[in-house]
């Protein structure tokens, strides 16, 4: 992290420089003298340790009355340690102290004299110009974190002989945890600053020797010995002052909780302001608790998986609270709350964490300068302003360190004596308070100015609809919406009065807690007046009601489209053109982040946009585990499928290209699923390799799809046909790895494994019912096949309709050198290997058998598949007539869709153009009305009346045809 070698000075001729710094103001010649005098007690000697030292005292000393202080205290130490240009970790820290077991006492006058020490050696290198603040934060970090191990430490080897030593279940010893939040907790303290803690311990444990200590005397006990070692004031002063009023419930609370405790309190009780608080904690003690503290405990209460805009509604809320203290309190000057300060950089950050962070685990850092250049390149933040509000953070950070070491007393506040504005002027290197404070001004308006563009930017309401919200809001909380909705000349004013009055006095109205409460309140007040913008505003709201419903108790989700009226006028726009989308993003409201985006109703989106989407979903999530990557796939999936079909719904995108990217959606994820499988099992196994020799290299693996997969026709909700083939050849065939196997247990694993991560049901839901029927021999074959034994078996074995489906398949996945194989010898079956004596007998057979077995239709009524003159009959229809020619005509197999095989059977003059465009016309209507059938999750069946000439068509075709 930090790259720079810092080398000092080469010590001068004489031992101690006392020669009056150049350009020093006449504000401070007094204290000059004073420094100087002071300074001519020491010993020459001194210096001769820290080559550089006696070149910067002068100034040093002259910023820092507690620098001067702690070198006339504790001088030896103090330039031993300067002399030490390694960066201070906490191990160092804990080395020096060895506290052990001795006395209190002597525990806390080592902690404040080491704490002093290597405080004023911070100062010194910063005041010097050989350190920056970037390092500084850390060191002060870490010289903390030393101090409260080693207090521990100390604290419970005093507690032992009373309370026992706690263990675990296996007998290991536990440790108090202590968090650390705020500054401490991103490893950002400043001079002077509170540590701010939590004290927490695990569950389950026993003391030895003691058997009925209870835990959570014992913790309370430590935490108030370890925080007087800390805190507590005696002749050498304090080490850090210590704050636990972030504890659960605050002050009123035990002073250190359960695990168990923390997550309930949370659950039950946790504030917007917690969030952004344990957004910074870090485990100083009992790391090893940390998976369960963080993935299980924290990160789901600070983080949503959704993204999350009711953090800035809180934003606003705490600054204005701030504002009302900073008023109050005349902290005009205070750099770290008055306006511009150092707390509004903090909010903009951590405003953009909290919403985004729940889908971008790559912005969740507890380090401010970690995380704003992240803000930048994910394009939160413009990179100017991003560059620019990192140079006002180090500008006020710094002002903040040195204005706190002049004294080693805690400040934010600027001085108003003329000595002290001079002392922290010059030690800015400023030539005097004229210039700090113009220098400030600047740096403190930029804050100030993205401040105010993030929390209180134009929310884009008409002036109309900020008048009428009142007016909704009192309605809504009388739970009597009727009179103004008919004022508002809303149609069927009762009934849709009826529904929102039921939402308002229903049982999930009372189990919602009052800041959901709110939120509702403040979405219907939002959502009401835009009403009359619309043709049918009771659909609208009839649609949106079971939305609602379904987010009411997770409102961050209405606080979205409240703070957001682009996104509140797309949603209202789905609601009046489609209610299967509004159900949609009722069934998965993380679509409506999709809102978002104005693309939404733009162009639809390409395949290559919806790999970048994949790319961008994949690189945000961070997925690492299964459950990371199953998310990662259904969040991509569900939010693919929704802008297809919001294209489809608004007539953007005719039938099949609807089909071509559900298609390509599907393709991207049997993808990146087979990546996945892959990589988990060559980590076991290592790589396939097949060949002899020179020759041996690694297998190949590829998944071919059949049925509508295969023929570019996928529908909402289709199956996917899959196959499995590899082309595993030569001796030995076996991976390369730590724990090899066969190839073919490879294969069958990894093909196992694909069907598990797609077919699987996760509360995420499924992505796709998977069927592996059409392999080679069905249900009774090898999950997977070689090439040679799928070329063998469909060259010899496969019986007509297996042919049939071969002529619909396509490899969608896998090694590009399997992929082309498999078209090779799908080409060559269908043109040389067809049996084409049976072939008409075997369609019309198979076509019967299916009529019988698979239709759904009862009496009245019409499948639109699988009965006569329905969409099979078409299939079955191109696929006699392809299969019948394709010995003489190749090029009918080429393409694995009916539409395109069409087109090449009238291209070869085989059937009339006007017949293949009837046919095509009739297919494709069939195919849209199936389609619309499965956006409402409804069957395929219709009216027996339903597409009767078409049928009849089909039906007189099949007869001159086939029978």
């Amino acid at each position: 992290m930090f790259a720079r070698v810092w080398v000092l000075p080469a010590c001068p001729d004489r031992p101690v420089n006392l020669t009056k710094p150049k350009h020093l103001p006449s504000a401070l010649d007094k204290r000059w003298q004073r420094v100087r005098e002071r300074l001519d007690a020491l010993p020459d000697a001194l210096f001769e340790s820290c080559p550089g030292a006696a070149h910067t005292v002068a100034r040093v000393a002259l910023c820092s009355e507690f620098v001067l202080g702690t070198l006339e205290r504790q001088p030896e130490a103090l330039l031993e340690r300067l002399a030490d240009d390694t960066l201070l970790s906490s191990e160092q820290v804990q080395q020096r102290l060895r506290l052990g077991a001795c006395s209190q006492t002597d525990a806390m006058a080592a902690l404040r004299r080491t704490r002093h020490v290597e405080m004023a050696r911070i100062a010194w290198r910063d005041l010097a110009g050989w350190s920056d603040t970037e390092r500084n934060v850390v060191e002060l970090s870490q010289l903390a974190d030393g101090c409260i191990k080693a207090a521990l430490d100390n604290a419970a080897v005093q507690l032992e002989p009373r309370f026992g030593r706690p263990v675990n279940a296996d007998g290991e010893p536990e440790s108090l945890m202590i968090l650390a939040m705020g500054k401490l907790g991103g490893n950002e303290l400043n001079f002077s600053s509170d540590i701010d803690l939590v004290l927490l311990y695990p569950d389950s444990l026993a003391f030895e020797g003691h058997p009925n200590t209870r835990a959570d005397v014992y913790f309370r006990r430590l935490g108030q010995l370890l925080i007087a070692l800390l805190d507590q004031l005696t002749a050498d002063g304090l080490a850090f002052r210590v704050d636990t009023r972030l504890r659960p419930f605050g002050s009123s609370g035990p002073l250190a909780v359960s695990l168990p405790a923390l997550e309930g309190y949370l659950m039950q009780h946790g504030r917007d302001w917690e969030r952004y608080a344990y957004q910074k904690a870090r485990l100083v003690t009992g790391t090893r608790h940390g998976r369960a503290l963080f993935d299980e405990i924290l990160i789901p209460f600070v983080y949503r998986r959704y993204v999350d805009f009711g953090v800035f509604r809180a934003l606003r809320q705490m600054k204005e609270l701030i504002a009302q203290e900073v008023a109050r309190r005349s902290l005009a000057d205070n750099i770290k709350l008055g306006p511009g300060g150092i707390r509004e950089v903090e909010f903009i950050v951590q405003a953009f964490q909290l919403v985004r962070g729940g889908q971008a685990p790559w912005l969740r850092k507890r380090s401010l300068l970690t995380a704003l250049p992240r803000l930048g390149a994910a394009g939160l933040l413009e990179s100017g302003a991003a560059e620019a509000l990192r140079g006002a953070y180090l500008f006020l950070r710094t002002l903040e360190n040195r204005l706190q070491a002049m004294e080693d007393r805690q400040t934010q506040t600027l001085p108003s004596d003329g000595q002290s504005r001079a002392m922290l002027a010059y030690a800015m290197g400023k030539s005097g308070w004229a210039e700090l404070t113009s220098v400030l001004g600047a740096q403190r308006q930029i804050v100030e100015t993205e401040f105010a563009r993030l929390a209180f930017e134009e929310r884009g309401e008409t002036r109309r609809e900020e008048l009428n919200q009142e007016q909704w809001a009192a309605a809504w909380e009388r739970a009597d919406m009727g009179s103004v909705l008919a004022r508002a000349e809303i149609d069927h004013p009762e009934a849709v009065a009826r529904e929102l009055n039921a939402l308002r006095t229903g049982g999930l109205y009372r189990r919602m807690d009052e800041p959901s409460r709110q939120r509702l309140a403040d979405f219907v007040a939002r959502l009401m007046p835009r009403l009359h913008r619309y043709e049918n505003p009771s659909w609208v709201v009839s649609r949106l009601i079971p939305l609602m419903r379904a987010v009411a108790r997770r409102s961050a989700y209405l606080v979205l489209l409240s703070e957001n009226p682009p996104a509140l006028k797309r949603l209202l726009t789905l609601a009046e053109c489609s209610e299967f989308l509004v159900t949609l993003v009722a069934e998965h409201p993380g679509l409506l982040d999709e809102l978002l985006d104005e693309r939404v109703f733009g162009e639809p989106p390409s395949r290559e946009e919806l790999e970048q989407e994949l790319q961008q979903t994949v690189r945000l999530r961070e997925a690492d585990d299964l459950e990371s990557k199953l998310e990662v796939m259904r969040s991509f999936q569900l939010g693919a499928i929704f802008r297809i079909a919001v294209a489809d719904r608004l007539g953007n995108l005719p039938l099949m290209r609807v089909s071509d990217r559900l298609t390509d959606t599907a393709e991207l994820i049997l993808q990146y699923a087979l990546d996945t499988a892959d990589s988990e099992q060559v980590r076991r196994h290592g790589e396939p390799m097949g060949g002899d020799g020179a020759t041996r290299r690694k297998a190949g693996f590829a998944i071919i799809g059949y049925g509508k997969l295969g023929g570019l026709e996928l529908g909402y909700g289709s199956d996917l046909d899959l196959i499995f083939l590899h082309e595993s050849l030569g001796n030995p065939q076996t991976t390369e790895g730590s724990a090899p196997v066969e190839n073919r247990v490879f294969f069958a694993r990894l093909s196992q494994r694909l069907i598990s991560f797609v077919s699987t049901q996760t509360r995420y839901g499924r992505l796709y019912e998977v069927d592996t029927r059409l392999r080679p021999n069905g249900q009774a074959g090898a999950l997977v096949s070689s090439m040679t034994a799928f070329t063998a078996y469909q060259t010899n074995k496969a019986w007509v309709w297996e042919h049939q489906a071969l002529l619909r398949s396509r490899a969608v996945a896998g090694s590009s050198s399997v992929r082309e194989a498999f078209e090779q010898v799908r080409r060559d079956v269908l043109v040389n290997h067809v049996n084409r004596s049976d072939l008409k007998s075997e369609i019309v057979r198979m076509r019967a058998r299916m009529r019988n077995e698979l239709s759904r239709s009862g009496r009245g009524e019409f499948d639109l598949k699988q009965d006569a003159g329905g969409i099979a009959d078409i299939e079955f229809l191109v696929d006699y007539w392809v299969l019948s020619n394709s010995a003489e005509f190749p090029d009918l197999v080429e393409f694995p869709d009916k539409v395109r095989q069409l087109e090449a059977l009238v291209k070869n003059d085989l059937v009339p153009a006007d017949r293949a465009d009837r046919v095509r016309s009739i297919y494709l209507a069939l195919r849209a009305s199936a389609h619309e059938l499965a956006l409402i999750e409804s069957d395929r069946v219709v009216p027996e009346g339903a597409f009767a000439e078409e049928r009849a068509w089909i039906r007189n075709l099949w007869s001159e045809v086939l029978d």
